[in-house]
């Protein structure tokens, strides 16, 4: 039997991310001729290197995190005496330094805005003498195809700052791997690469065009940067001291390529589109936009049958003209329903998921124990506790997780709380077999969030606390006595600082 489309091109997506890795761990190699002593020189003491000392949460036992672990990257320095830097560069951290070339000394930084979704980040040092002598970068344009570019950056194999030079080879939108769920405009170039580079600016004429981010390890010299509109984008979205993130329509589409499937619809020959399958619930579009409405045209852009619309002197795909729009901006859709075009203005918004599809960090899970048993909410972080998850976790989870909102999946919840484990003690003797299950209700309460547990908890039936979970129909049963009791003497036994985590905690804010 073959796997479903969707889950089959989700697989090709999973597995195509170990042979992209984030240049956290890889980046562009040295030695370039230059393009003028001087402006090289400039360049070189805008460039930074970065220490990150970083603590990551533990999503599989969430009242512990993982061990302390460190990484190197690169950064540039631009106006506003603040540094430029990828956000897989800096996250989770808890003690930042920053060194200028030349200079030994190590200046403490903090983060003070990151954009986990495009990859980006902005730090603060903290000493104003940091800045003395260094120079400030501009931010330019897109780079033409064919045109060279040169990466500054402090890749592994050596102390001093090195140079690259590159050819710009590609300008699409594709995929962000640090978030997981970001496909934004980036550009690829044929450089060489090494470790530590990440956030290293990518110059021509002077100025960043781009700031190097990742690298595929499955091809020689296809490396990434991402470019100037998404640099922009975050900078202008922060000025309110909030980064919201980037828009979506909160669509899938389907290509019109099939003249006999444009037919059906009453397209004419001139017309072309996008065949609207999903509208996302929450998303923008949502009770605008309809299934079976052929998108025609964002902002009067015409959108050709397979989704792309006209950029530079090439096409891309229709979704770059959301990216350029901030999160509250509004857009004009043009739609062919029942044979007839109307234009719908859109007020754009970030899309949330009930199950989070993206890889998170800087938030503490949330979580709720009781009596042994750990609750905490379905996401993708908790899937990642299993080895390739994506073939080996528990196959519900796997369908909710893929099809949450093509099958509208149980939609009067706001997320999926799951069992975890249930840490073993006399209280539950019995039920510690019981794990990585999706709860359906507690003493006869629908479960719709992890906020539901402690009311849900307070009316037991009689003598009993009641645990249906999903895919079976016999109950986890609890006695009422001695919970209390056993929930001080879990706490104490496997050193857990609190029970429960209701709470979105954020470990740090700008």
């Amino acid at each position: 039997m073959s796997m479903p489309t969707a889950w089959a091109q989700f697989l090709n997506s999973e597995v195509s991310m170990r042979s992209i890795i984030i240049l956290s761990f890889i980046f562009f190699a040295t030695n370039i001729s230059t393009t003028g002593q001087e402006s090289t020189e400039l360049i070189r003491r805008a460039t930074v290197k970065i220490f990150n000392t970083y603590v990551k949460s533990n999503f599989c036992y969430p009242w512990k995190k993982k061990d302390t672990s460190s990484a190197v990257g690169s950064g540039a320095i631009i106006k506003g005496n603040l540094i430029l830097t990828n956000a897989h560069v800096v996250s989770d951290s808890t003690f930042l330094q920053i060194q200028k070339e030349n200079d030994p000394t190590l200046y403490t930084a903090t983060v003070l805005y990151i954009g986990h979704s495009c990859d980006l980040a902005l730090l603060k040092v903290k000493k104003t003498s940091f800045f003395q002598g260094t120079h400030h970068l501009k931010i330019g344009e897109i780079p033409a195809l064919r045109s060279k570019v040169y990466t500054y950056g402090y890749p592994k194999g050596g102390e001093r700052i090195s140079i690259t030079e590159g050819i710009v080879s590609r300008i699409e939108i594709g995929n962000y791997y640090h978030s997981n769920n970001s496909s934004l405009l980036r550009i690829q170039t044929d450089a060489a690469i090494n470790s530590g580079n990440s956030g290293g600016p990518v110059i021509q004429n002077n100025r960043i065009v781009g700031v190097a981010f990742q690298a595929r390890t499955d091809s020689s010299n296809i490396a990434y940067m991402i470019p100037t509109p998404i640099i922009k984008h975050f900078i202008n979205d922060v000025h309110d001291g909030t980064y919201d993130d980037f828009p979506t329509l909160g669509i899938s589409a389907s290509n019109m390529y099939n003249p006999h499937l444009r037919n059906y619809f009453g397209l004419s020959k001139k017309m072309s589109g996008i065949l609207i399958s999903i509208v996302y619930p929450g998303s923008s579009a949502y009770g605008l936009l309809k299934k079976d409405d052929i998108l025609l045209a964002l902002d009067n852009k015409k959108l050709a049958n397979d989704g792309s619309v006209s950029f530079l002197k090439s096409r891309i795909k229709y979704t770059y003209i959301i990216d350029t729009k901030q999160v509250g901006e509004y857009i004009t859709a043009t739609i062919f329903r029942n044979k007839k075009i109307k234009r719908i203005k859109i007020k754009l918004t970030a899309l949330t998921l009930r199950i989070p599809s993206h890889n998170t960090y800087e938030t503490l899970p949330r979580y709720f124990i009781f009596g042994g048993i750990i609750f905490q909410p379905l996401s993708r972080e908790y899937l990642k506790c299993w080895n390739k998850w994506y073939y080996n976790a528990d196959l519900r989870m796997i369908y909710y997780y893929m099809y949450q909102i093509s099958d509208r999946v149980t939609p009067i919840r706001k997320e999926f709380v799951v069992i975890n484990q249930i840490l073993p003690d006399p209280i539950n003797t019995y039920l510690t077999s019981v794990k990585d299950v999706i709860v359906k209700s507690i003493n006869g309460i629908t479960i719709k969030s992890l906020k539901d547990l402690p009311s849900a908890f307070k009316k037991p039936r009689g003598k009993y606390h009641i645990i249906h979970i999903e895919g079976t129909t016999v109950p986890l049963v609890l006695p009422v006595t001695g919970i209390s009791t056993a929930d001080k003497r879990i706490q104490s036994k496997y050193n857990i600082p609190h029970l429960h985590q209701l709470k979105k905690n954020i470990r740090y804010r700008k």
